[in-house]
């Protein structure tokens, strides 16, 4: 396969000061690009550590999901640890830590970020 990974997930967002102090301090994303696009828009890549793939901060007015859609769909290797890790940072669940319809070995967790936005997060058995 020539592809080799997601280079970019937009998400959409109100308040860029607000989205990455949420996705560097709450999530533990690092700043990947933040730089001025324009006088009132900057644009904002955050990656996840030790990785290439990053998220692009969008006008809410460019993008747009529904609640029940995540924007973002993110995986751990422990997803109940770190569910307690984000509900002590006060961080809103809408699925609490479960497993999914159609797998016993799977689980996933839903929840709102800085920008009401719906964020998946996923967590499978280490394969071998």
């Amino acid at each position: 396969m020539a592809f080799t990974g997601i280079f970019l997930q937009p998400i959409p967002i109100d308040d860029q000061d607000r989205a990455l102090a949420f996705y560097r301090d709450v999530i533990g994303m690092e700043v990947a690009v933040d730089a001025e696009l324009d006088d009132d828009w900057r644009m904002v890549m955050m990656r996840l550590p030790g990785t290439r793939t990053k998220v692009q901060f969008a006008r809410r007015h460019e993008l747009s999901f529904s609640e029940e859609v995540p924007c973002l769909y993110l995986e751990c290797e422990d997803l109940d640890a770190e569910a307690e890790r984000l509900s002590a940072a006060d961080v809103r669940f809408v699925t609490a830590p479960t497993e999914l319809p159609w797998s016993d070995t799977e689980r996933f967790a839903m929840f709102r970020d800085s920008e009401g936005n719906t964020v998946l997060m996923h967590a499978a058995p280490r394969e071998g």
